[in-house]
């Protein structure tokens, strides 16, 4: 769903909430192209000052990174709470596909956000850092499950084929642009896929 920017009315600039800002600030971005909208671009179309602006977000590219690190977090929540003795491949998967899910419906705009992240030059070498931090949660969960370190083998290449099968969804998604809740089970089947392909690496018994 698009969002459009929110008429700014007369007098003071009210306290609009975060999510608002969000949308206005990525409805300028996609119609515009990020490197031509500026903070005070998106103060005006949000109706807000810039203090509030910093307050939501530390910067520009703030208005982008902060779900996805958000959904990071829940993604370690997600993986945490696992029952001890669950098949780790799986505990991966429903963790990924449940604050993908959560993240996903608590914002309008956290799928959109994607097509700026694997278009725009600036953001896409930004994501690398991203990416890495969503990876430990998985590598550092799996090492302990296999009485390995994070950066062996076994929990880097599960962690590398789970992002694949997550952005290989979000890609497919940029050319469906179909409902969210067919984007989440698209993203459930892949990454059954990729369990299913990955289990004998994970059998807790050979390690």
């Amino acid at each position: 769903m698009s969002a459009q920017p929110v008429r700014r009315g007369r007098g003071r600039p009210h306290a609009a909430s975060r999510e608002v800002v969000e949308q206005a600030a990525i409805a300028l971005m996609q119609r515009d192209g990020y490197e031509n909208v500026t903070v005070d671009a998106i103060v005006s179309a949000a109706g807000i000052g810039r203090t509030t602006f910093f307050r939501y977000f530390r910067s520009k590219p703030g208005v982008i990174w902060y779900a996805f690190d958000d959904t990071i977090a829940r993604l370690a929540r997600e993986i945490e709470a696992a029952e001890p003795g669950a098949d780790p491949l799986d505990v991966v998967r429903a963790a990924v596909v449940v604050s993908t899910r959560d993240a996903v419906y608590d914002s309008d705009v956290w799928l959109e956000r994607f097509k700026l992240l694997d278009t725009v030059a600036e953001l896409r070498a930004e994501s690398y850092e991203h990416w890495e931090r969503w990876k430990r949660v998985i590598t550092g969960y799996l090492a302990g499950v296999l009485g390995a370190v994070p950066d062996s083998t076994v929990p880097m290449v599960v962690a590398g084929a789970f992002h694949g099968g997550f952005v290989a969804q979000l890609r497919g998604w940029l050319q469906v642009d179909d409902d969210r809740a067919a984007f989440i089970a698209r993203l459930d089947e892949s990454l059954r896929l990729v369990a299913s392909v990955l289990g004998p690496l994970c059998r807790t018994d050979s390690h």
